[in-house]
C-alpha cells in the first residue's frame, strides 16, 4: 500500500513539473509574439546609417590577442620567429572621415617585447552603411596589410574589431573616440 502511495506521489510530480514546463514554454513563445527579435543594428536609433563620415576623429585602442613573434630586435634569437607569442597594445588611430588613417602604436609581445615604441603607421577604411566595415593597416616593414573587420557602436563613439588577415593573427580590439 504504501509503495502505491509513493508511485502515485511520483505520477502527481512528474506530472506537475511537466505542465509547468508546458506552461512556461507558452508565455515564452507568446512574449516573443509581442517582443521582435534583436537586430545587429538594435543600440542604433533605426533612422541612422553609417558612412566613412561616422569615423573621424582620434580613438584610443587596447588590443589583446596572439601572432607568430617577429625576429628578435638585437638578432640573438632567444626564441624561434614564427613562434606564437601573446601580444597586448594600446594604440590611437586617426580617422580623417574620408577613408584615411593613421596610427601610433604601443605592443608587447611576451617573447620579444615592445620592438618599436609609438611606432607610426597608416591605412584606409570603409564603413558599411549597416555599421560594419574593414581597416587595411600598412605597417612599415612588414610586406602585407593587416586586414581588420570592424563593426560601429554607439553612433560612431566605439568599435570593435578582430584581425581577419594574415590568418595567423588571432587579435581583437576595442577602439573609443578621444575627441
Amino acid at each position: 500500500m504504501e509503495e502505491f502511495a509513493m508511485k502515485k506521489l511520483a505520477s502527481l510530480s512528474l506530472l506537475a513539473v511537466l505542465a509547468s514546463v508546458v506552461l512556461l514554454a507558452h508565455v515564452q513563445a507568446s512574449n516573443r509574439k509581442e517582443q521582435p527579435l534583436a537586430t545587429p543594428r538594435q543600440d542604433q536609433d533605426e533612422a541612422t546609417t553609417c558612412s566613412n563620415q561616422t569615423l573621424q576623429g582620434v580613438y584610443g585602442i587596447s588590443i589583446n590577442g596572439t601572432r607568430p613573434a617577429p625576429p628578435p630586435p638585437s638578432g640573438i634569437p632567444n626564441y624561434v620567429p614564427g613562434t606564437i607569442e601573446q601580444v597586448i597594445g594600446v594604440d590611437t588611430r586617426t580617422f580623417d572621415g574620408q577613408g584615411n588613417f593613421t596610427q601610433i602604436s604601443n605592443e608587447k609581445g611576451s617573447l620579444s617585447g615592445i620592438l618599436v615604441p609609438n611606432a607610426a603607421s597608416h591605412g584606409t577604411y570603409i564603413v558599411n552603411p549597416d555599421c560594419s566595415g574593414t581597416n587595411t593597416l600598412n605597417i612599415p616593414g612588414v610586406p602585407f596589410p593587416v586586414v581588420i573587420d570592424i563593426v560601429i557602436v554607439n553612433h560612431g563613439k566605439e568599435f570593435h574589431g578582430i584581425v581577419a588577415s594574415p590568418q595567423l593573427v588571432m587579435v581583437s580590439s576595442t577602439g573609443r573616440k578621444v575627441n
